[in-house]
């Protein structure tokens, strides 16, 4: 986990301390042209462009500036009962909802100095910056690339094992992980259907591996869950039986400093038990960027292609994605991004259409 920002350590007793930190981005947004077939998705006037697919953020064409769907302010709360033991609480606040949702609350307990036992809420660590993915300082993007970042469910409630390890320059860190999370009137969902629905991703397992050694990062990751929805009100059971997902993943990184190249690509592949459909659902994407002072300017190309083996059953969604950032440091604490997103819409059916979005976002942590 991250440490963000400055840090405040108190004695609560002769043992206990904790570390309070907080992040948040202020980011307004518009389209700013764009075509599409059918202007009426779902309930959406489009052209549209979706910002945050885990929690229903989206810019509509007819809107003008928005700031309600990428602004988040967030704390978090250390608490370290011994030189082992340890709680670590996340609440998050978004403008897109109006609402807290508690983002982590798990104990970690050093069994060693390479093993570490995790339990209780956590993010899901599907993509490389899943556990830092609201925190907008951290990375270069105003937001990651939608087209890789984003389903139903981006927490768990379960159990993770980590291991580290450094030999020969080399740092590796392995994890292994179970839990399940249910979505209550999920927000995915909400973008794809005007019916409310709950989802549930059950028996989820999985696993991380990443690899560093001075410019170059390496991460692995593999996961499986059964995958359910039930409508809201009319049915409070979950659809039976449940669609197997799973999901394979890699990320190739290289900083020489000035210049630096991201790279992530991932397979998401569902199978629904009742009526034999599959979809395989690949996504990559591939960016470049040049620290010179404190701007950062950063260009990134990225894709989401669906695969359905029955036409009728599904219709796949397909679009690409390129964007340029330009970045500003303010300080050591925070910065200013600008960020121009241009989306092809290749789906066989009428999704959000071809759309460019414009944005801008204050990020800071403290």
């Amino acid at each position: 986990m991250m440490v963000l920002g400055a840090v405040i350590v108190t004695p609560l007793q002769a043992e206990i301390t904790y570390r309070f930190n907080g992040f948040g981005t202020v980011a307004v947004g518009k389209v700013i042209s764009g075509s599409v077939n059918e202007t009426d998705y779902v309930s959406y006037r489009c052209p549209c462009f979706i910002t945050d697919y885990n929690n229903g953020g989206i810019y509509e064409r007819h809107d003008g500036w928005s700031a309600s769907q990428e602004s988040r302010l967030g704390a978090q709360l250390n608490i370290n009962f011994t030189d082992r033991l340890s709680l670590v609480t996340q609440v998050m606040a978004r403008a897109v909802d109006n609402e807290f949702s508690l983002e982590w609350a798990y104990l970690s307990y050093d069994l060693t100095d390479k093993f570490t036992l995790q339990a209780g809420r956590k993010r899901i660590p599907l993509y490389y910056y899943s556990e830092f993915q609201d925190v907008g300082f951290a990375y270069i993007w105003l937001r990651p690339p939608q087209t890789l970042y984003g389903w139903e469910a981006s927490n768990y409630n379960g159990a993770n094992l980590r291991y580290t390890e450094y030999f020969q320059n080399w740092s590796l860190t392995a994890n292994i992980y179970a839990g399940k999370e249910t979505v209550d009137d999920a927000p995915y969902n909400a973008l794809y259907d005007i019916t409310a629905q709950d989802s549930k991703w059950d028996k989820i397992r999985g696993m991380d591996i990443e690899l560093n050694r001075d410019w170059f990062t390496a991460r692995f990751i593999y996961m499986t869950s059964e995958n359910s929805t039930t409508e809201r009100p009319d049915s409070n059971a979950f659809y039976s039986p449940a669609t197997d997902q799973t999901v394979i993943g890699l990320s190739l990184n290289a900083d020489f400093n000035n210049w630096f190249v991201l790279s992530e690509m991932n397979l998401n592949k569902r199978e629904d038990k009742a009526d034999g459909l599959i979809i395989r659902s690949p996504a990559s994407m591939l960016g470049v960027g040049y620290r010179t002072g404190k701007w950062t300017p950063f260009i990134s190309w990225s894709r989401f292609w669906d695969k359905s083996n029955d036409l009728d059953a599904y219709e796949p969604e397909r679009f690409s994605d390129t964007s340029f950032t330009l970045r500003y440091d303010i300080n050591n604490t925070s910065s200013v991004k600008a960020q121009i997103n241009r989306l092809k819409d290749s789906s066989l059916y009428d999704f959000v259409g071809n759309t460019t979005v414009l944005a801008i976002a204050y990020d800071f942590v403290f």
